[in-house]
């Protein structure tokens, strides 16, 4: 199963105004959630250590964990 590493920063905060960083699989990467299609191509392509970033409006990158 693989398992991504999901950080947002800048533009995407918690209640506590920290940034985030979560786990997740890639049934997480919808377009539902604000993934375009291509982004999600770009996930599902990823190997493991390698990372996408999304920058477009904020600071977001997720990496491959497994």
């Amino acid at each position: 199963m693989k398992q991504f590493e999901c950080f947002w920063g800048d533009g995407y905060r918690d209640l506590d105004n920290k940034s985030i960083l979560a786990y997740h699989d890639l049934d997480f990467f919808t377009e539902d959630r604000g993934y375009s299609e291509q982004e999600i191509k770009m996930v599902c392509d990823l190997d493991i250590g390698d990372y996408a970033d999304f920058q477009e409006s904020g600071s977001h990158w997720v990496r491959r964990m497994s």
